[in-house]
This record gives structure tokens, C-alpha cells and sequence, in this order.
């Protein structure tokens, strides 16, 4: 594993926060006295399991990936 700066550690962390704070206040609209303290958010996962954040998997809808792969496939098979 590379060697990395204390600089590198610190953005890294910094755009983990910033990404995880822009989910809390536009998925969860929470205000910003409610809202945890910011050094907690470097840990942990970014999304949870409600309707909100796996919106696709809740109602089984396939990702643009597996689509073109079955359009690809049934073209294949029409050619």
C-alpha cells in the first residue's frame, strides 16, 4: 500500500463528511441542531436500508447496467 499524506487523509475524509451531511439534509431534512456531530459522519456506511435509500432494490428495478446487457443479449439472439 502507498504512502499517504496526512493532506490526503484529511480531503479524503472532509468529502466522506461533506457527502454524508448533503444525504441528512436532503433525503432526511434534518436542520442543522438536529444533525449529529461532523466527526462522526467519517464513519460507517452513507445510506441505510429504508424505502428512501434503496429505492431500486425496494421495487426491484434494474440498474441501466443489467439493462443494456439484456438488450445486448436479445439482439444477439434476434441477429
Amino acid at each position: 500500500m502507498k504512502n499517504r499524506t496526512k493532506a490526503y487523509t484529511r480531503h479524503q475524509r472532509e468529502r466522506i463528511i461533506q457527502k454524508k451531511l448533503s444525504i441528512l439534509h436532503t433525503v432526511f431534512q434534518l436542520e442543522d441542531e438536529y444533525l449529529p456531530i461532523r466527526g462522526t459522519l467519517s464513519k460507517g456506511k452513507v445510506h441505510c436500508s429504508c424505502k428512501l435509500c434503496r429505492f431500486e432494490q425496494y421495487y426491484a428495478i434494474p440498474k441501466a447496467k443489467h439493462k443494456a446487457k439484456l438488450k445486448a443479449m436479445l439482439k444477439e439472439i434476434d441477429d
